[in-house]
């Protein structure tokens, strides 16, 4: 017997985010044009697959989650990040497969505390060019003139973000051979159709010129059906010698995803015919620019402190010194859950660009940028300001760092009871202050002494 009908509504229903769970999403592309990644079954993957689920404390406690069955009270209950992520409703076993969704959950939070704008990536010719405003600054992913999907909307059509072709510098061999029979080889007569049409266009546009040149009447317009398979095959090696002509075509037939510059050709025929656009080099993201992590459109806001009013610079962030530098290899900082490169550039990151400057504030920093800080509790840390981030085609996060200045440093270690700026030199207060001012690391008094240089006063007994 058949199933039991459903009406349309109950349809409806069924699959609406109220009754149903959405699919996981497929599993993105590998990051490597060569190898595959080294994927662990426990480590935290850089992409979210499933929705996140929690559940109030009342019915918590009775095991309810909103499915059919009650989940077990010891593995939900003892914990103080109550969100799972259900990987299979119905198992083999008659169960439902459920696991911790506390990673991703987590890291999304941390990272809309860093109140970090995303931006589209930003080609290396760009920032070489110091007049490109491109260049100079971040633009954000949620621009008219960038945030569209629609190839026939007037707009530069390199700025897409999403292409129904593929990306065919990520593909393997056996996925292109793929794609070559199901996709490109049944539709060679649509190509040649439109390869007939272009041609019959630039004919008439050739006699018209001749036309107008030699004072005669405009000729009869060229049909495609006019076109003899001489001059078609002709046309045909034409193009085989044109490059860059035959992969515009082609890219536009296909709606293939930008590519970079083809070997061989010159920048004059690069820059009129294939652009490589925004994605160019590392390919168009899986999803939306912002990957819905974040939706502010610009960073470019001020900070007012309760006691010294607005700030010049935003709070910075404390980051983990995750990997030292190795030989040509960046260190490596944790911010928020998010691994990044340290900030470019002549700063107290790089001892290369930096070895003038004066680092006896940042020593601790530093010793754990150089080499593996074995010494400090929970590793090396460093105060950065996170600048803008951008995702790219495999759905990692991808931060941009920079310098935060002493001043907003020192700030921000005054808030979490680090480094006493205005109460440095009293030590006739409660127990409290007298014991953060004996557990005072040698950085942090020093880090007080600037300050009061930068400021211009001298610390008192009393409350400012």
């Amino acid at each position: 017997m058949g199933g039991r009908a459903v009406s349309p509504g109950g349809a409806l229903l069924r699959t609406s985010r109220m009754f149903s769970v959405p699919k996981p999403l497929p599993e993105p592309p590998s990051s490597s044009l060569h190898i595959g990644d080294h994927k662990s079954s426990t480590m935290t993957r850089q992409y979210p697959q499933h929705q996140s689920i929690t559940s109030p404390l009342s019915s918590r406690e009775k095991g309810d989650w909103g499915y059919k069955r009650p989940f077990p009270l010891k593995s939900t209950m003892a914990t103080s990040t109550p969100l799972i992520r259900i990987k299979q409703v119905d198992s083999v076993e008659n169960v439902t497969d459920f696991a911790s969704a506390a990673d991703h959950s987590l890291s999304l939070e941390k990272f809309q505390e860093l109140r970090v704008a995303m931006s589209v990536p930003r080609a290396k010719d760009a920032l070489r060019d110091d007049s490109s405003q491109s260049g100079m600054w971040p633009k954000s992913v949620f621009e008219e003139d960038m945030d569209f999907t629609d190839p026939h909307s007037g707009r530069d059509d390199e700025k897409r973000w999403k292409f129904n072709g593929p990306w065919l510098a990520r593909m393997n061999e056996g996925d292109f051979i793929q794609y070559l029979n199901k996709a490109v080889r049944p539709r060679r007569a649509q190509f040649r159709a439109l390869l007939k049409g272009k041609l019959a266009e630039d004919m008439t546009v050739g006699r018209n010129k001749a036309a107008m040149e030699n004072g005669k009447p405009a000729p009869a317009k060229v049909e495609p059906r006019d076109i003899k398979e001489e001059q078609f095959t002709e046309y045909l090696r034409h193009l085989r010698n044109d490059r860059g002509t035959l992969y515009a075509l082609v890219s536009k037939f296909l709606d293939l995803a930008p590519l970079g510059k083809p070997v061989g050709l010159m920048e004059g025929i690069m820059q009129a015919h294939v652009k490589g656009g925004l994605y160019g080099k590392s390919g168009p993201p899986a999803s939306h620019p912002s990957a819905g992590i974040s939706y502010l459109r610009t960073s470019s806001y001020m900070e007012n402190h309760p006691v010294y009013g607005p700030q010049g610079r935003r709070t910075p962030a404390l980051a983990r010194v995750v990997y030292p530098r190795a030989g040509h290899n960046k260190a490596k900082l944790g911010v928020g859950g998010f691994v990044a490169d340290i900030p470019a550039g002549d700063n107290e990151f790089n001892l290369r660009f930096g070895r003038g400057r004066n680092q006896s504030s940042s020593s601790k920093m530093l010793k754990g940028i150089a080499h593996l800080d074995t010494t400090t509790y929970g590793g090396a840390k460093a105060y950065i300001e996170p600048q803008t981030a951008t995702v790219d085609p495999s759905g990692r996060i991808v931060l941009q760092l920079r310098e935060t200045h002493p001043e907003a440093r020192v700030v921000a270690k005054e808030s979490k009871g680090i480094s006493l700026i205005y109460h440095a030199g009293n030590t006739k207060g409660d127990a409290s202050q007298e014991s953060a001012l004996q557990g005072s690391r040698t950085e942090d008094r020093r880090m007080d002494r600037i300050a009061r240089e930068v400021l211009n006063y001298e610390p008192t007994n009393s409350h400012f």
